[in-house]
């Protein structure tokens, strides 16, 4: 049976209600820390054990499962939720400005100890080459799932059902609603980060543009949280 535009997109809320509801329960009983690191990587350190189980835990269950989801479960067709390159590389210049504008502010805002008191997330004190690879690789997957949940399959599912300015309303708040077990201040910070994703998608027809913005938000906060970090030692 298909199912109209308002079921899918309905869907695609509770689907995000839900998934991130077993995400954080998933990650705070650190289940895969205890069922998979652990037994196969038994010297692996407390840190880094604890940063891996925290992302595998958002890998799975906003990237893997809505992915198995919408495309195998409800079979709907990758151009219907996103996952297509779209009119991406038609507006190249309008991502590399957003990308050099991503370095500048993250930078400077890196400098504050509210910031680097949260980042980078792996908290070890000896950086090597192979911490700052791990650590950038987990976050790129980690956001391709996540922003093909919310710039993917929920922004495009509502926008179809309930047109522009409903969909942006949900997204956006359900945005924030997430971010709230990280405190009110970053809950509302996300908020025109949410907008500007938001627009990003239906400008190019693609949740490709917020993934790779959103990336460089996440990677570049982290290695120059790392850089004016005096406690931290780079090796």
């Amino acid at each position: 049976m298909k199912l109209s535009d308002e079921v899918l997109a309905i869907t695609a809320v509770f689907a995000v209600l839900l998934l991130f509801s077993l995400y954080y329960y998933s990650a705070g009983r650190k289940f895969i820390d205890d069922w998979l690191l652990k037994p196969v990587f038994p010297s692996i350190s407390r840190a880094v054990a604890g940063f891996l189980s925290f992302k595998l835990s958002g890998i799975l269950f906003t990237g893997v499962v809505p992915l198995v989801y919408f495309l195998w479960i409800l079979r709907l067709s990758p151009g219907r939720v996103g996952l297509i390159a779209g009119k991406t590389w038609e507006y190249w210049y309008l991502i590399f400005i957003l990308v050099l504008i991503t370095l500048v502010i993250s930078f400077y805002s890196s400098k504050s100890p509210q910031i680097r008191a949260r980042s980078p997330e792996l908290r070890i004190r000896d950086w090597y080459p192979v911490h700052i690879i791990l650590s950038a690789a987990i976050w790129v997957i980690y956001l391709l799932g996540y922003e093909f949940l919310f710039r993917g399959a929920l922004w495009f599912l509502c926008a179809d059902a309930f047109g522009f300015w409903p969909a942006l309303i949900i997204n956006v708040t359900l945005y924030s609603l997430v971010h709230l077990p990280q405190g009110m201040k970053m809950a509302v910070g996300t908020i025109p980060v949410g907008i500007l994703f938001c627009l990003l998608s239906s400008l190019t027809g693609s949740f490709l543009p917020a993934f790779i913005v959103h990336s460089f938000i996440a990677v570049s906060t982290e290695i120059f949280s790392l850089y004016h970090e005096p406690d931290v030692r780079l090796h």
